[in-house]
């Protein structure tokens, strides 16, 4: 029995989101589940992407394809219609109706991500994401603030710099960033998952909190000198019932700034948070552990990225 409804409708997306332009992700691999609409088939399938009541010979074809699937035969890739995290298929409904009957986990596919129009912040931060993935091919990574996929590509940009290119010297940059996700971003965010921390943070994403804790771990390392670990950052991010996220990093950075009689605490805290992400401003008196000479004082403080970190220790 088939079920009611049907698969979603990709013209209607475009009427609802006002969606004016494209970009071409090319040839991409694509979770089946994701695969939720058809461009001009909706009406075709049922809300599981079976085929309705169609013609024998369509009937036919399908059981051919589906048989082909299940012997292991490398299909062509079909085409796809992208809008946020969801897929529409322009061609290949029969391919990708096969793969989610025989329970198969990725397709491959050529993709087309349609981009709303207007200046709100829900739009320019879809948007950025789009540009994020075009470049690196990443798709599962979301953030809540404008701009932070800009500093998360500067990480990569540096990774390809200083360690990827030790070891392959041609690889796409498609290739560098997977490497990048599996090496460096993974861990952190399977440690972010083992210790719960997105409980303490219920509006924020695992992006976020990994950017987080890059942070905190740069400015943690270059005032002690040490190699500060992504899970010593993290501990230092948790709040506690006394301790807010804000009160936790000035505590780690009050008691590194405490070496003598002296010295006398940063009035400004040297780090200090705004809605959550750690900042660190410039118009510091420059304690000894710190290489920021005095004379760089800028009242506005400043998102402590990659480009701030040229010049320092290596960590």
């Amino acid at each position: 029995m088939f079920s009611r409804g049907t698969i979603e409708s990709f013209n209607r997306q475009v009427a609802e989101q006002n969606l004016t332009e494209t970009i071409e992700l090319g040839l991409r691999t694509v979770e089946v589940k994701k695969i939720v609409g058809s461009v001009n088939r909706w009406q075709d399938f049922d809300s599981k992407f079976r085929f309705r009541l169609t013609s024998r010979t369509a009937m036919e074809r399908y059981a051919r394809i589906k048989k082909a699937l299940e012997d292991g035969v490398v299909l062509p890739p079909v085409d796809l219609y992208k809008v946020k995290d969801k897929y529409y298929v322009v061609d290949g409904n029969h391919r990708v109706a096969a793969a989610k009957e025989i329970g198969q986990i990725y397709i491959d596919a050529y993709v087309t991500e349609f981009l709303p129009a207007g200046d709100s912040v829900q739009h320019l931060l879809w948007r950025e994401r789009a540009n994020f993935e075009y470049r690196t091919g990443l798709s599962d990574i979301q953030f809540t603030e404008l701009g932070l996929y800009q500093e998360l590509l500067k990480q990569i940009e540096r990774y390809e710099q200083e360690e990827y290119k030790r070891y392959y010297i041609n690889d796409s940059f498609l290739h560098v960033a997977k490497q990048w996700y599996h090496e460096i971003y993974l861990p952190v965010v399977e440690e972010i998952r083992r210790e719960k921390l997105l409980d303490d943070f219920p509006n924020r994403t695992e992006a976020d909190l990994f950017l987080y804790a890059t942070y905190h771990r740069i400015a943690k390392s270059r005032l002690t000198q040490e190699n500060v670990t992504y899970r010593e950052a993290l501990a230092d991010l948790r709040p506690s019932e006394k301790k807010t996220l804000k009160d936790k990093i000035f505590d780690v950075i009050n008691s590194l700034l405490r070496l003598n009689d002296n010295v006398h605490d940063c009035p400004h805290g040297l780090i200090v948070d705004e809605d959550g992400l750690v900042k660190v401003t410039k118009n510091c008196e420059a304690c000894v552990k710190c290489d920021r000479g005095a004379a760089a004082r800028v009242d506005e403080p400043m998102i402590l990225s990659e480009d701030d970190v040229q010049g320092m220790h290596k960590l």
